[in-house]
């Protein structure tokens, strides 16, 4: 059978770069927080959110952990692009464990919040997630199945996909980086004017307490 044009693209993926891509993209710490305990029923509890600084159609999973939940008792996962406030994403968890599928909708920050809901009885609640980047196991497992892959071809594939990441990242960071330079720049264009303004101010106080001195002692005849 023909080999899928996806699959030879990724079978150049040479041994070396793979086990390179493999130490180089660890999954980020878990971070752990309380959220809650603000209002009599969590309502009134004041999300807990996160900045989230990725790449334009960054696809990032998030598994989750959340010993509180029940069937009355849930966390809202809000992620919202600053561009316009537009939502993305706007789920309600009551499982203890769980995976969330989350994509940026463009470059600029997103924000990622949490908060409780339903019958917390105004207690704060412990929530935990590890956030990684790239595609759910999931999404690998159907495409395996749909070009008939082994487990080999598979992680090829998986890797080929953290290689674009990577490079994605990479561009990304030039961009930003060129937009600090350029803020650094105008910044520094106009600090040089700041002491300018000031020996200015101060000549003119000078020029003025001087004429109102003279009219003062004018005025006294003591001259």
């Amino acid at each position: 059978a023909r080999m899928p044009r996806r699959l030879d693209a990724a079978m150049r993926l040479s041994w070396l770069t793979a086990a390179l891509l493999a130490c180089a993209l660890p999954r980020a710490e878990a971070i752990q927080f309380v959220m809650g305990g603000d209002g009599a029923d969590g309502t009134a509890a004041v999300p807990t959110c996160f900045v989230v600084e990725e790449p334009e159609d960054t696809e990032f999973m998030i598994d989750y952990e959340f010993p509180g939940a029940s069937k009355t008792t849930g966390a809202k996962v809000t992620l919202t692009d600053t561009d316009g406030d537009k939502v993305l994403k706007d789920v309600t968890v009551n499982e203890k464990k769980g995976q969330l599928t989350l994509t940026t909708q463009s470059e600029l920050k997103h924000l990622l919040c949490v908060s409780p809901v339903g019958h917390t009885s105004g207690k704060p609640m412990v929530f935990s997630m590890q956030p990684a980047l790239g595609h759910p196991d999931s999404y690998y497992e159907d495409l395996a199945e749909k070009e008939h892959m082994d487990r080999l071809q598979l992680e090829v594939v998986r890797l080929n996909d953290q290689l674009a990441q990577i490079l994605s990242e990479v561009d990304y960071m030039k961009v930003r980086e060129v937009e600090f330079h350029e803020s650094t720049e105008s910044m520094e264009r106009n600090a040089k004017w700041w002491p300018i303004m000031q020996i200015c101010i101060l000549l003119f106080t000078g020029v003025m307490q001087v004429k109102h001195l003279k009219r003062f002692f004018q005025d006294k005849k003591l001259v």
